[in-house]
């Protein structure tokens, strides 16, 4: 069995949360003031949907290099040097002489989002060090809680921001500020956990004095996308985030704009669908951990029954006919909202798991970085796929979106046909390279 994590990894894992948090938060305060950006640059609303989709394309594309990097040098370097990287122009995009033109402003929003990109595989390559199979699904909830907390917490900045005298700028202040003391805290405290720890009989020798010494070289991209499960997770990544790219940058202008909501109530319903989110990423991760211990193939299962089951209450909120100035109106709203959050959530952290439970511990910066791709890919189309589809209507545009968690669905299904192989393929190799580093001992 894997070593338990340490209370310095505890830690470790606290911070990366934290700094994850803020990052997250500055990416959904664009959403926020999609109106007041459009008024001060003097565009139409659509354009703004491309600076998001330039935000997160670039900082996925970039992430390639990052996921390269994670596996072949410090990951407790890297990860400071990258939160600086994505939090310096976001402290700067609050700055009036900064942004003077929407042109600045999406040149500093790319910059942020190189900054998201790189974190994302350094995060999940960190996780899957501390923790074994038993937990690893629970430990992506965490990290991915964050995400959903900042989420909930990048429009309410912007809102709140918008009604002072400093006006839409104060948010992305707000929002960089406290990951400048944490990375600090990260760089003095943290350590960088030692490779294929996690993994039982590798860690019994490593116990016993062994070096676990793989590093990824080029031609294992090969070996990546060799594997079957590999494929198929990141191909879904593509379809299953488009939703997540249009809807929260949409779904608080439709709720103003369709539906009669004031800006308050609408950022609301956004802010319980997060919120509902995170209770599902937990409860979802518990279930997953417990399933794939008993057959791997069944937590693919979940996640395909779960995100089809989920899509229910998402059409419901965004199709039901209700006026947003009925005084009880809102409370139905943010019913729905939660119910659909802690549904849809179900695949996030346990794929994230099912990465980590398939491949080697020197690939999985590299394979984190290709699934960001992928799903960076989906959050980038979204917005603009938004700003499209606008000519039709906003209904349209939020029903289209929503059916792209289809495809995710019926992908999963063919996943419950591969991972048993490949999980399989990766615990032989464990074991073979542990009697190799017991023998070096010997």
């Amino acid at each position: 069995m894997a070593a338990p994590m340490s209370t310095r990894d505890r830690w470790t894992l606290a911070l990366l949360v934290a700094m994850s948090f803020f990052l997250m938060a500055d990416l959904y305060i664009t959403p926020g003031i999609v109106n007041d950006l459009a008024v001060e640059f003097g565009v139409p609303v659509s354009r703004i949907g491309f600076i998001g989709s330039a935000f997160v394309l670039v900082g996925a594309v970039v992430s390639i290099v990052f996921g390269y990097l994670t596996d072949k040098v410090s990951r407790k370097r890297l990860l400071v040097a990258t939160v600086l990287i994505g939090e310096i122009p976001c402290l700067l995009t609050g700055m009036t002489w900064a942004t003077p033109s929407l042109g600045a402003f999406l040149a500093l929003r790319v910059l942020t989002g190189i900054g998201i990109g790189g974190i994302y595989p350094l995060t999940f390559s960190l996780v899957s060090d501390y923790f074994g199979t038993r937990h690893r699904a629970k430990a992506c909830a965490w990290v991915e809680i964050s995400w959903g907390l900042g989420m909930m917490v990048g429009p309410v900045l912007a809102t709140v921001a918008v009604d002072t005298d400093y006006g839409w700028r104060l948010a992305f202040i707000l929002a960089a500020l406290p990951n400048f003391p944490i990375a600090l805290a990260f760089a003095l405290f943290a350590e960088d956990p030692r490779r294929g720890r996690s993994e039982d009989r590798v860690a019994e020798a490593m116990d016993h004095g062994g070096v676990y010494q793989e590093t990824i070289r080029l031609a294992d991209f090969k070996v990546i996308f060799g594997s079957r499960t590999n494929r198929l997770l990141f191909l879904q990544g593509i379809p299953g985030c488009i939703p997540w790219g249009l809807l929260p940058f949409w779904l608080i202008a439709f709720f103003e704009t369709v539906r009669g909501f004031p800006k308050a109530q609408a950022a609301m319903i956004w802010e319980l669908f997060g919120m509902g989110a995170a209770i599902g990423l937990i409860a979802w991760a518990v279930v997953g951990d417990r399933l794939f211990q008993k057959n791997p193939k069944y937590l693919p299962l979940l996640c395909s029954a779960g995100v089809m089951a989920g899509m229910i209450p998402c059409y419901a909120i965004v199709n039901l006919p209700v006026d947003g100035t009925s005084g009880s109106a809102a409370y139905l709203f943010y019913l729905l909202a939660m119910v659909a959050g802690a549904g849809i959530a179900v695949a996030s952290s346990n794929v994230k798991a099912m990465l980590m439970n398939v491949n080697r511990p020197e690939h999985r910066g590299s394979v984190f970085s290709v699934f960001n791709l992928a799903d960076s890919i989906g959050k980038g189309i979204g917005p603009a796929l938004g700003g499209m589809l606008m000519g039709f209507g906003y209904l349209v545009m939020m029903n289209v979106a929503i059916s792209f968690w289809l495809i995710c669905s019926l992908i999963m299904l063919l996943v419950s046909t591969t991972i048993g192989r490949d999980r399989q393929a990766l615990l032989d190799l464990m074991a073979s390279r542990a009697e190799k580093i017991a023998g070096s001992k010997a």
